[in-house]
């Protein structure tokens, strides 16, 4: 198997898993919501803001072009794409943030990571209408406002994913203070790096959040060109690197949270920039092959819904070894 192709393949035979956790009834109230435990299930009696994030893994399928993707250019994709979006701005508090756990929560991860999801969709995505467009820019400038109050700073993953989504909302509208709060929360990042390499996950490292870590500031370098992450981003890489299994896995028990997963996206975005991300990368396409790593076929169907864009954001960085 072609090693790039591997990461689109990892996310397309898990669509069909993805596309089930979705109310795809255009008559339904809940239509475009990935949460099932609340639109068919109903064992809560709210919608968690993180699963509409699935609609970044529907938008990059739905823009690859590949013999291995049938959801190329699909005209439902696209619908159940801009119903996931919509479904989004519907769930949004009145303040601008969302809720992840429990109703009225204003949640700050909920609110970043779903924000920077729906603003990517909509940069990786020029076909969705003007009017559901603006729509969803309203929403996302009123998340914005909410986000520029407010930093995390005991899970500092959390902080680079609302730097990250305030970036992205400068690009849609070009309104410089959402730059400006994007290089402000950069800058808190950065003051907290430690020596090692690694932020704080509830006091200590983690590797699984350290990945994620990596994974937003190689994007937020990506699109900002701002140099002054390069050198605490490498650092990081080169810190993390040792806690990779011979096999590709990652040491779960000895991280701050535990985690056992690994974020692919960053370090294939930071492959020509340090030697430390593309020996990783080996690692990781080693680790899928064999089947040993946590994959999108692994994940739960919450996670799924999270994180597996990862996956696909790794394919079209993918760069072949040196």
């Amino acid at each position: 198997m072609e090693s790039k192709e591997i990461f689109l393949r990892s996310v397309v035979s898990e669509t069909p898993r993805l596309l089930s956790l979705m109310d795809r009834n255009i008559f339904s109230p809940t239509y475009g919501c990935f949460d099932r435990q609340y639109w068919q299930y109903k064992t809560v009696d709210f919608a968690g803001a993180r699963y509409q994030e699935a609609a970044l893994t529907l938008a990059l399928v739905y823009g690859i072009k590949s013999n291995d993707n049938p959801y190329y250019r699909s005209s439902i994709i696209r619908k159940w794409i801009e119903a996931a979006a919509g479904f989004w701005s519907k769930i949004q508090q009145k303040n601008g943030s969302f809720n992840e756990w429990y109703p009225y929560e204003g949640s700050f991860v909920a609110t970043a990571f779903s924000c920077y999801a729906i603003s990517e969709t909509l940069i990786v995505m020029p076909e969705i209408g003007k009017e559901r467009k603006d729509e969803i820019i309203i929403c996302l400038a009123r998340a914005g406002e909410w986000v520029l109050k407010h930093d995390e700073t005991r899970v500092f993953n959390q902080q680079a994913g609302a730097a990250l989504f305030l970036y992205n909302l400068f690009l849609l509208t070009k309104n410089q203070k959402y730059k400006k709060g994007a290089e402000q929360k950069i800058e808190i990042i950065l003051k907290n790096q430690k020596n090692e390499g690694w932020w704080p996950e509830y006091e200590g490292p983690d590797v699984g959040y350290l990945s994620l870590m990596i994974d937003y500031l190689s994007k937020y370098y990506k699109k900002s060109n701002d140099r002054k992450v390069l050198g605490p981003i490498n650092k990081a890489i080169s810190f993390l690197k040792y806690f990779l299994n011979p096999d590709g896995t990652i040491a779960g028990n000895c991280g701050s949270r535990n985690t056992a997963y690994l974020i692919p996206s960053g370090f294939f975005a930071m492959q020509k920039e340090s030697s430390d991300a593309s020996a990783v990368c080996k690692k990781i396409v080693e680790s899928l092959n064999s089947k040993k790593s946590i994959s999108p076929k692994t994940l739960d169907d919450r996670y799924l819904s999270y994180i597996s864009y990862n996956w696909l954001q790794a394919y079209l960085d993918y760069k072949n070894p040196d």
